[in-house]
């Protein structure tokens, strides 16, 4: 059976998720439209939000084992559009919770923004241009866009957490200490 791990980078106006098939070293990048535009406002966004979330955990699910979530935590110093995107988060931890119940408590994992690029870059401060490159360059993945190379990021964080062998590079190492001891 596949395993699977799932990394999410949530914004505002949508959400970029990749599953990484592990066994076959197959990444799928899915980006989701929640502009209000598409996904209109209020409770109708959210409860669209869920559908939509919902049904995309659902399809991956049957593709094999998960065995690790890993989803981009909130950025702190945001300033622009905060209430929304606790809405989204919020929106995507009932989604996970409802579609995954048994991966809550020790499987699925929230990761800072800086922690993301620190495992592909080795600094927590590259910019969105240069996560593409070292996406690309580390892991020989193209992304469709700055989204979706987190998303590829966090799905690939998420399979090494699910590895008992370490990652070779010593700031991934770091980063999985680091998410490990965010654990409670």
């Amino acid at each position: 059976m596949p395993r699977i791990s799932i990394g999410i980078d949530q914004s505002y106006s949508g959400c970029a998720i990749v599953h990484y098939n592990a066994t076959d070293l197959i990444a799928t990048e899915t980006v989701f439209d929640f502009s209000p535009k598409k996904a209109g406002t209020g409770i109708p966004r959210l409860t669209y939000i869920y559908r939509e979330l919902r049904a995309h955990f659902q399809t991956i699910e049957r593709l094999g084992q998960i065995t690790h979530i890993a989803y981009e935590g909130y950025s702190y110093g945001s300033k622009y559009k905060r209430e929304e995107l606790g809405e989204l988060g919020g929106t995507l931890k009932l989604a996970l919770a409802a579609q995954f119940p048994f991966h809550v408590e020790r499987r699925i994992h929230a990761v800072a923004p800086p922690t993301v690029k620190k495992y592909v870059t080795g600094s927590g401060r590259a910019d969105k241009d240069k996560m593409l490159l070292a996406v690309y360059m580390r892991f020989e993945h193209q992304a469709s866009c700055h989204d979706g190379a987190d998303a590829y990021v966090l799905a690939r964080i998420a399979d090494a957490l699910s590895r008992p062998e370490p990652p070779p590079l010593k700031f991934q190492q770091e980063v999985l200490t680091t998410i490990r001891a965010a654990r409670p």
